[in-house]
């Protein structure tokens, strides 16, 4: 097979994965909007909120995905997050999203000057608004809203991804990721004529007391075509910044081949979520786990400990997965089968700590009591199992009916 027929296999596979996760964005989250009539911008937005499924029975905390690109990004950051979350590749996320308002996006995007085409970029210079915007009235909203953890990246693409790299460099806290689309162009121009962002990023960067901090910057090579300054600009911003990489600090810039401007958005997400949530850091065997020495709870709990310490914010393991033993459930019943019951009745309790008001893990904590012989324990656990179910009319309830009918004969 050709390197081309190989970039046009990789592009199917990817559209076919994109169509598969976006027709599961209604199964796998929750979705609500509300208004926010802002008095920074001088207009009324409309805030897509996307929520994990179980999130109203859970007790966890989550991190934020800001999407500046409604209708371009939305659907598709959702799609690719819950696939990547159900997967255990990244933690599960909250994901928010700003309608397009009476005012172009370009309006509140910085006049950058471009410094191959010596002219400035037209856009209308109100950063400075919008950014009052993000930190004085969505953010506080939605952490008052929603459970959120400290962990916040923001998603821009060409003028928006100006908005986030002026963000970085002006309220650098504000985010912990910056994932920028469409801007290896942008990082080349500047404020002023002659300057550019790779240096200022550069300057950041080396008096940076960021306590966590990622920076991914991509373009398309079809976009290279027609500006081969391109190139450049990728190069000299790894080799500038790459020397401040750290534990702390990540950085990146690249290109991506045969992908076009906006083509450039679908492996490009992958890419980003792969470079702050790396997968052979994520990668986790439960099977693994439960063999080492110490409870199958302290294991796995020891494992996501050390990655909340990485990352700055708690992360959890996964507890229910398809066709694999990496979560909660399906590693509870492999150590029933073992007649490692106390171990299972130690995750599914935890279970039961991360989603109270979830049916599914009382039923399962019954199971585990009722194979440990504690039978009014499991008739309480199949008795909370059934309530919820009744509440939130899930036809699991007559199976737990018939559990607990069991158990009185």
């Amino acid at each position: 097979m050709t390197l081309v027929e190989i970039r046009k296999t990789m592009r199917i596979k990817l559209l076919a994965l994109l169509f598969f996760v976006t027709l599961q964005i209604s199964a796998q989250t929750h979705i609500e909007h509300f208004d926010i009539d802002s008095k920074y911008i001088d207009e009324t937005r409309t805030i897509a909120v996307s929520s994990p499924k179980q999130y109203k029975n859970s007790t966890k905390t989550y991190p934020i995905i800001l999407i500046l690109d409604d209708g371009l990004l939305f659907n598709t950051v959702n799609g690719i997050v819950n696939q990547l979350s159900n997967t255990s590749r990244m933690p599960e996320s909250i994901v928010v999203s700003l309608s397009t308002g009476d005012k172009h996006r370009n309006y509140f995007a910085p006049n950058l000057y471009n410094n191959h085409r010596d002219r400035k970029y037209n856009y209308g210079n109100n950063q400075k608004e919008f950014v009052r915007f993000l930190q004085l009235e969505l953010l506080p909203t939605i952490e008052k809203k929603y459970r959120t953890n400290n962990f916040k990246t923001i998603v821009g693409f060409s003028p928006s991804s100006a908005i986030a790299l002026y963000t970085l460099l002006n309220k650098p806290d504000l985010f912990q990721a910056y994932i920028c689309f469409a801007a290896g162009n942008i990082i080349g121009d500047g404020y002023n004529k002659g300057e550019r962002l790779i240096e200022e990023l550069e300057k950041l960067y080396a008096q940076s007391q960021m306590k966590q901090n990622y920076l991914y910057v991509v373009s398309g090579s079809k976009d290279v075509d027609g500006q081969p300054y391109i190139n450049t600009n990728i190069k000299e911003f790894n080799q500038k910044l790459s020397k401040y990489n750290s534990q702390t600090t990540h950085t990146r810039a690249e290109i991506i081949e045969g992908e076009g401007h906006t083509d450039v958005i679908l492996p490009g997400l992958i890419a980003a979520f792969d470079f702050i949530f790396p997968k052979e850091k994520w990668f986790v065997d439960y099977l693994t786990l439960i063999e080492e020495k110490g409870s199958a709870r302290e294991n796995i709990s020891s494992f996501y400990e050390k990655l909340s310490n990485e990352y700055g914010f708690k992360i959890y393991p996964n507890v229910d997965r398809i066709y694999s033993m990496s979560c909660l459930k399906n590693i509870g019943r492999r150590l029933l089968g073992t007649k490692k019951i106390e171990e299972a009745i130690g995750l599914y309790q935890y279970w039961v700590e991360l989603y109270p008001t979830s049916h599914l893990p009382h039923y399962y904590l019954g199971l585990s009591y009722k194979e440990n012989k504690e039978n009014n324990k499991a008739i309480t656990s199949f008795k909370k199992a059934y309530d919820i179910a009744i509440t939130q009319k899930s036809s699991d309830s007559k199976a737990y009916k018939e559990a607990i009918k069991k158990l009185k004969e």
